[in-house]
């Protein structure tokens, strides 16, 4: 036996040590430094993705505020009374046809409570009809008092697109006589060029639309920790949290840009791609633009890049680093708290342990070698039957997942066609609309929609009843409490899951309930249970394309306990296979696959978990029907 050296053992043993304790500290570097990378990564998330939020919320509002601009000044101009066709509906001068356009530009501005004035101009910026919106009234304003408009960008800029087409003002302040209208009101004005030859004015229909209500729900969605900031190409703020900041190009205040007060942001916000970017400094931003309305015809957008960035409070990102710091700090100070410990504790016990170290080290070595083979033994023989038992639960979980996918292809893909006719109706009827809506197209296309519809329904609430058992099945199954359940319907939701595979089979499922059972039981177990054993007879009982039965029946016992037997018209099992047959691993088909857990997972699931009892009673040279029947004694707990 090797001795111990104590001459240099003390030297060794202290070396050991400051190897430990150098290690100890890196360990203790290294954790803090992930502890500081992962909290201050959390922390910055959170804040992103609440920047995220704010953005996507933002530029959500601003597309429906873009769309439904477009959307009104397209059918207030598609009026056919405003255009010219063989003959003239409105004359120019004529004191009826003015009356009557401004009551249609009337009618049309009260629908819509954003739309502040509508005026129509010609070619030579004259106004020709205005009609001015406020608090829900209409004005029409009187022919001598209308102004020219020549001088203004939204007029040279609208009126040098081809008609017809819109363009988008950018975002500023209303203006009437050369003076801002206060209080403030944020207006876009959408123009749509008029030509000669389509309608009675050469010139341009221009709503003003007011984006008060707008910029108010932009104020709710920003606050201290989030300010949401809305910026023009030029870098004026047409939004801040700061109210003194807005519309300097308005109010004649240079100073009042982004460049000025943040060079380094607006210089990226220049440079800034299709994806949202991040910047910091003792803040963090979050940069995009808001949503533009582009024209195929004439490949361009209609109106000018408008930058949104997401602003966090003031030394957020410094206030994240310290709390970072504080968890890296102490979760370094806690390790090495914990390492000093354990290296005194092993430097206090080193001097007993020498003393004991000759006697026990042969033994310890053979001791530790053997038990070793055993765990690795042990263990490996755990993994392997875990890893049965999890393969046979996945195994049975697919087929359900199969089983229940199968049968809703038909109720959906009916679905799907019922809805795909509904269509096709819809585009008929579209274009009935559109070229003249007879009262018979009318009658069959609603018949047709409600036939269509009415089939959708039919085959999407029979998918509905199939996701409905499948969903109940999954929950069950998952839950480990004993909780009140109906067998009957247990048994019922199974077969359900189950019957792609059993159409397939020449095997009859034939269901037996002598009353409505209900107790408290483990409803996810049971139905595992049933299938294992419908799955065991399937596989074992029955030769290829064999025809046979298997019955499922619920019944109470003479002491009240309620009895589930599952029977089969099969081959039976001999009585050397009853002795063996709940055993782990044992099969009689292993070449086909299976692993021999089948039975045994139902034994257990039976008595160790339902606390009930499994009997089973086969005798293949019977001559009753039924050659094999196992019946589960289950107690109401």
């Amino acid at each position: 036996m090797e001795k111990f050296d104590h001459k240099t053992s003390p030297s060794l043993n202290n070396k050991h040590i400051y190897i430990k304790a150098f290690f100890i500290v890196f360990a203790a570097s290294a954790i803090a430094v992930l502890v500081y990378w992962q909290v201050y990564q959390a922390r910055l998330a959170v804040v992103q993705d609440n920047h995220d939020d704010k953005l996507s919320l933002v530029q959500t509002e601003f597309v429906k505020e873009l769309s439904s601009i477009k959307k009104l000044t397209q059918v207030l101009a598609d009026n056919k009374n405003l255009k010219r066709g063989n003959k003239l509906r409105y004359m120019f001068r004529d004191r009826k046809s003015i009356r009557s356009i401004n009551d249609y530009f009337v009618n049309f501005g009260l629908l819509s409570p954003i739309i502040s004035q509508i005026r129509w101009i010609d070619i030579t910026g004259n106004e020709r009809f205005r009609v001015d919106f406020k608090n829900g009234e209409a004005k029409v304003v009187k022919q001598k008092e209308l102004q020219n408009k020549m001088s203004r960008y939204y007029f040279r800029q609208g009126i040098a697109i081809e008609a017809p087409d819109s363009f988008l003002s950018k975002i500023d302040l209303n203006m009437e006589h050369g003076s801002i209208v206060e209080p403030y009101v944020p207006t876009m004005r959408v123009t749509y060029r008029t030509s000669s030859s389509d309608y009675i004015v050469d010139g341009l229909i221009i709503i003003n639309f007011d984006l008060s209500a707008f910029f108010q729900r932009i104020r709710s969605y920003s606050s201290d920790n989030n300010q949401v900031n809305i910026v023009n190409k030029e870098g004026f703020w047409l939004f801040n949290n700061d109210e003194s900041k807005q519309w300097g190009f308005m109010l004649s205040r240079p100073e009042l840009t982004l460049g000025n007060s943040n060079p380094q942001l607006w210089e990226l916000m220049l440079k800034h791609k299709e994806i949202a970017q991040r910047y910091y400094d003792e803040s963090v931003y979050t940069i995009d633009t808001l949503p533009t309305i582009f024209s195929k015809k004439h490949n361009e957008t209609l109106n000018e890049v408008i930058y949104i960035y997401i602003k966090s409070k003031n030394t957020l990102l410094t206030k994240i680093q310290l709390t970072a710091l504080s968890y890296a700090g102490l979760s370094a100070f806690v390790l090495l708290v914990i390492g000093g410990f354990i290296l005194y504790r092993e430097h206090c016990y080193a001097k007993v342990l020498r003393k004991l170290f000759d006697e026990l080290r042969a033994e310890k070595l053979e001791l530790d070698s053997v038990n070793n083979e055993l765990s690795n033994t042990i263990r490996q023989q755990q993994l392997l039957q875990d890893s049965f038992v999890e393969a046979q639960k996945l195994s049975s979980l697919g087929m359900l997942v199969a089983g229940v996918a199968h049968e809703m292809n038909t109720p959906i893909g009916g679905a799907i066609i019922s809805v795909t006719n509904a269509e096709s109706v819809m585009s008929r009827l579209n274009e009935g609309i559109k070229t003249g809506l007879t009262k018979s197209l009318l009658e069959s296309s609603v018949l047709s929609l409600d036939d269509n519809l009415g089939l959708a329904k039919v085959n999407l609430d029979k998918a509905a009843v199939l996701v409905k058992s499948f969903k109940k099945m999954a929950i069950d199954r998952n839950n480990e409490e004993f909780i009140e359940c109906n067998i009957e319907a247990i048994i019922k939701e199974l077969l359900i899951a189950l019957n792609s595979r059993l159409k397939t089979s020449k095997i009859k499922i034939i269901t037996r309930f002598d009353d409505d059972y209900t107790l408290k039981s483990r409803p996810g177990i049971i139905s595992q249970v049933v299938e294992n054993l419908i799955m065991n007879a399937l596989n074992h009982a029955f030769e290829e394309n064999q025809s046979g039965e298997i019955e499922i029946r619920v019944y109470k016992s003479q002491k009240g306990d309620v009895n589930i037997s599952v029977s089969d018209t099969g081959c039976g099992i001999d009585k050397q296979q009853q002795t063996v047959i709940f055993e782990p691993f044992h099969t009689s088909a292993r070449g086909k696959g299976n692993i021999g857990l089948g039975l045994y997972m139902v034994s257990q699931w039976v008595t160790q978990i339902l606390k009930g009892q499994l009997n089973l009673d086969s005798d293949p040279q019977r001559g009753e029907k039924y050659k094999t029947r196992f019946t589960i004694t289950l107690p109401d707990k």
